[in-house]
C-alpha cells in the first residue's frame, strides 16, 4: 500500500477521482475474491485522499481571498466537520461495511446512526448495488423488453395484475463470507436475476392464460393451433394487430432445431421465422414442442415492448431478510428478496399464441 500513498500523493484531485472510477470497476467486475480487501482498502486511501486534497484546496481559496483584500473582519473559525450529502454517504466504505452488517447481524443500528442527519424512513442500499438490481432486468433477454413505468400506489395500468411477492434463494453459509463489497454484489445480483426469473414466468403464465379475445378485463391473445411449419410463424404475425412493430419470438431453445430443418428440407426457398430469426428469445418457461402436450403453448410470437408493462412503484429497491435457523440442521442459510413488481398484458393482440394440436 506504501507505493499506491505515494502515487496518490503526487495526483490532482481530478486524477484521484478517476483512479476511483476505475477500481470502482474493478471491484464490480472482479472474477475472484483474492484481491477485494486491498481494493477496499485502496478506496479508504483515496477517500482520505480526496478530503485532503477538498481541505487544500479551501485553504487556498480562503489565502487568495485574504490578499485579494475579501470584504469583511477576519474571524477565527472553527473547521466545521464535512457532512456528506446520502450520495458521498452512500457510496463510501463505511456505508458498504455498515450496511453488510446489518444484512448479516439483522442489527441496524450502526447504519442508521450513520444516516442520522442525512435520511429518513428506508434505508437505501450503497450505490453500488443500485446498478447490480438495474443489470438484473436490463440484461434479462425477454424481461429487457417490456416497458417499465414506477406508479405507486394501489392502481391498474390498463390491464395490469400484480405479481407473485418474492423469489427466495437458498445458498451455503459460506457464500455470506468475504469481503463487504464481495458479499453484497453477489447477494444482490443472484436475487436480483432470481426476481427477473420469476417475472419472466409471471409475465409467459398471464400471456397463456389471457382469452382468445378481448374482454372488459382482460387483453385478448389470439391463437393458432398450428405444429411447426415453414409458415406458421408468418401466418401467426398476421394474427397481430398493425400496432405490434417491434416482434419477437419466444420459445423453448429445443424448438428452435424444428423449424430449421423444415428450412432445410424446403431448400431454404422461405425464412420460416419470416425475417425474424436476430429476434428469437429462448426462455425455459415455455415447453419444447416435443414434450408439450396438445393445445399447450409452445411459441409466442409479438411485441413484448407493447403489448406488455411491468411496474416497479418502488423503483430498483430490494429488501434482503436473513434467516439462519429454518435450515440450520443443513449447516444453510435462506436469503429471502423481495422486489414489488406489476406485470400484465395490456395492449390487445400484441401476442399470438402457438398451441400444439394433435398429429394424425
Amino acid at each position: 500500500m506504501e507505493d499506491f500513498s505515494k502515487e496518490l500523493s503526487e495526483m490532482t484531485i481530478e486524477e484521484v477521482l478517476k483512479r476511483k472510477a476505475e477500481l470502482e470497476i474493478e471491484i464490480r467486475s472482479a472474477e475472484n475474491t483474492e484481491n477485494l480487501e486491498d481494493m477496499d482498502k485502496k478506496i479508504e486511501l483515496i477517500e482520505a485522499r480526496i478530503s485532503e486534497l477538498k481541505e487544500i484546496e479551501e485553504r487556498a481559496k480562503a489565502k487568495e481571498e485574504l490578499e485579494n483584500g475579501a470584504k469583511g473582519k477576519i474571524k477565527e473559525k472553527r473547521e466545521e466537520e464535512h457532512t456528506m450529502t446520502i450520495a458521498e454517504l452512500r457510496d463510501s466504505v463505511e456505508y458498504r461495511k455498515a450496511f453488510a452488517k446489518a444484512i448479516l447481524g439483522n442489527d441496524d443500528t450502526e447504519l442508521r446512526a450513520l444516516l442520522t442527519d442525512n435520511v429518513e424512513g428506508t434505508v437505501p442500499v450503497p450505490t453500488f448495488l443500485d446498478t447490480e438490481i438495474k443489470n438484473a432486468w436490463e440484461n434479462h433477454a425477454l424481461m429487457s423488453l417490456v416497458k417499465t413505468t414506477n406508479y405507486k400506489g394501489n392502481i391498474k395500468v390498463g390491464f395490469e395484475y400484480s405479481s407473485t411477492g418474492a423469489s427466495i434463494h437458498v445458498e451455503g453459509t459460506d457464500a455470506l463470507e468475504g469481503t463487504t463489497v464481495d458479499m453484497l454484489d453477489y447477494i444482490y445480483k443472484e436475487l436480483a436475476q432470481k426476481i427477473a426469473e420469476k417475472a419472466e414466468e409471471v409475465l409467459i403464465d398471464k400471456i397463456v392464460a389471457s382469452p382468445a379475445a378481448s374482454t372488459t378485463t382482460a387483453c385478448g391473445v389470439p391463437v393458432l393451433a398450428e405444429n411447426p411449419a415453414v409458415d406458421t410463424v408468418v401466418k401467426a404475425v398476421a394474427m397481430l394487430s398493425a400496432q405490434a412493430r417491434n416482434l419477437n419470438i419466444a420459445m423453448n431453445r429445443q424448438t428452435y432445431p424444428m423449424f430449421v430443418s423444415l428450412a432445410l428440407k424446403a431448400g431454404y426457398a422461405i425464412d420460416v421465422f419470416d425475417g425474424l430469426k436476430d429476434k428469437i428469445v429462448f426462455t425455459d418457461k415455455l415447453k419444447a414442442f416435443s414434450s408439450a402436450s396438445a393445445t399447450d403453448t409452445y411459441m409466442i410470437i409479438g411485441d413484448f415492448g407493447y403489448g406488455a408493462q411491468k411496474n416497479l412503484p418502488n423503483g430498483n429497491d430490494l429488501t434482503i431478510k436473513i434467516d439462519d435457523k429454518s435450515l440450520a440442521e443443513k449447516d444453510l442459510v435462506k436469503i429471502v428478496g423481495r422486489e414489488y413488481v406489476g406485470i400484465g398484458v395490456v395492449a390487445p393482440n400484441s401476442f399470438v399464441k402457438v398451441n400444439k394440436v394433435n398429429e394424425g
